[in-house]
C-alpha cells in the first residue's frame, strides 16, 4: 500500500531508469528455441525478449520457461518455436514509470525480470530483480564507506570483540539494522532455517538431466546434488540453458555430475537473512545451499530473501534508501567485495 507522506511520494516518483535496467538481449517471436538460448549461452545472458516481425514486444523467455515448458515437456529445441513456449504479452513498465511500483510488480508477482520500453512501445531495457538489490546494497556500501569511516572503525572493533568470522556481515549487519528493523517489523532478522519450504530438489549424482528438470520445475528450484549424504554439485536453471539445451545433449542420457557445478560453498540454516544477502551480494550469487553437519536441508535463493522477509512492503525501505543516495559510479562493484573470500566456483548458476 502506498505511503501518503510527502516524503514517501517522493521516492515513488522516482523513475524506473534510476533502477539502471539491463541492455535486453533481443530475438524474434518466431525463432527457434534453439537459436534463441544458443544466443543466451553466448552471451551469458539467462532471459531473452522476444519482438514481432513489426518490432513490438511479443514476449519473454527465461531460464526458468525452458526446463518447465520445454525440458520437462519433452519438445525439441531445434523444431519449437519461442513462441510455443514463452510468456506471451508479458507486464511491462516504461523509463519513466515509478521504480517502486515496477519493484512491487516484481515481488508481489514474483517475477524476476520485467520488461522496460520507452514512450513509443519499443523494447529499450529489463530489470532483474536480483540486479536491483545488488545495487541497493552496494549503494548503501558505498554511502557508509564514505560518510562514515570512524562508524566502519567502530563496526569492525566490535566484530572483533565478538569474534566474528564474517567482518563484512557485521559491518552490513549494523549498516542495514534500522532498515531491517523496518522490514521485519521491529523483529530480529529471521533465519534461513525459516525459508526452507517446498519440494525437494536432491538429486543423486546418477539422475538424468530430464529427472533433474522434473523435480527443478515442480519446486522452481536449483538442484543440489548429493552423494551419500553430502553436498557435491548444484545445477541451476540457467546451466539446463547454456550447459545442456544449448548444447543439444541428450536429457535422457546425460546424469547431472557430468554437468553440475562442483563443490559449491554452502551455508548454515542459523545464517540471518541479513548474512545471506552479503554473501549473495559479494559473490554475485542467486543461490545458496543450506547444510547443517548432518545433513542438506534444502536451497534459498534471492526471491525467497526478498519475498519471504516482508515482501515489497519490508523491502523497500532498502530500495528506498539506496535511491536517495543517488548513483555514483559502478553499478554493481562493493567496496568491500574485494576482500571477499568465496569456497565456491563461479558458475553459470549463480551469475
Amino acid at each position: 500500500s502506498r505511503n501518503s507522506s510527502s516524503v514517501r511520494k517522493n521516492v515513488d516518483e522516482r523513475p524506473v531508469k534510476k533502477l539502471r535496467p539491463k541492455k535486453p538481449m533481443i530475438a524474434g517471436a518466431n525463432d527457434s528455441v534453439l537459436s534463441v538460448v544458443q544466443m543466451l549461452a553466448s552471451k551469458r545472458g539467462d532471459a531473452a525478449l522476444l519482438v514481432s516481425p513489426n518490432g513490438e514486444l511479443s514476449g519473454i523467455i527465461t531460464d526458468t520457461d525452458v526446463t518447465r515448458r520445454l525440458v520437462v515437456k519433452g519438445l525439441d529445441a531445434s523444431s519449437t518455436s519461442v513462441s510455443k513456449v514463452m510468456t506471451s504479452n508479458p507486464t511491462m513498465v516504461s523509463m519513466d514509470d515509478s521504480a517502486m511500483d515496477a519493484l512491487a510488480t516484481m515481488v508481489e508477482n514474483h517475477f524476476r525480470h520485467l520488461p522496460v520500453v520507452d514512450g513509443k512501445g519499443a523494447v529499450v531495457g529489463l530489470l532483474d530483480i536480483a540486479k536491483c538489490l545488488n545495487d541497493a546494497i552496494s549503494k548503501l556500501e558505498k554511502a557508509e564507506e564514505k560518510n562514515s569511516n570512524v562508524a566502519e572503525d567502530a563496526v569492525k572493533q566490535m566484530a572483533s570483540l565478538q569474534g566474528a568470522g564474517n567482518t563484512q556481515a557485521v559491518m552490513l549487519t549494523q549498516l542495514l539494522g534500522p532498515l531491517m528493523s523496518q522490514a521485519f517489523g521491529g523483529k530480529a532478522s529471521p533465519t534461513l532455517r525459516s525459508l526452507l519450504s517446498g519440494p525437494s530438489t536432491i538429486v543423486s549424482p546418477h539422475f538424468s538431466l530430464r529427472e533433474t528438470a522434473n523435480l527443478m520445475a515442480i519446486a522452481r528450484k536449483s538442484a543440489l546434488v548429493v552423494d551419500e549424504g553430502k553436498l557435491i554439485g548444484i545445477f541451476g536453471f540457467k546451466d539446463m540453458m547454456t550447459r545442456a539445451v544449448a548444447k543439444q545433449m541428450s536429457l535422457e542420457f546425460t546424469s547431472v555430475r557430468t554437468v553440475m557445478t562442483p563443490n559449491p560453498e554452502s551455508v548454515s540454516p542459523d545464517m540471518t537473512v541479513i548474512e545471506a544477502l552479503q554473501v549473495m551480494h559479494d559473490n554475485k550469487f542467486l543461490t545458496l545451499p543450506v547444510c547443517d553437519e548432518e545433513n542438506v536441508l534444502g536451497v534459498v535463493d534471492v526471491m525467497d530473501l526478498i519475498y519471504g522477509c516482508g515482501g515489497i512492503n519490508g523491502w523497500r525501505s532498502i530500495f528506498d534508501s539506496a535511491m536517495e543516495v543517488g548513483d555514483d559510479g559502478s553499478e554493481t562493484a562493493s567496496v568491500y567485495s574485494a576482500g571477499s573470500k568465496s569456497r565456491r566456483s563461479r558458475n553459470s548458476s549463480s551469475v
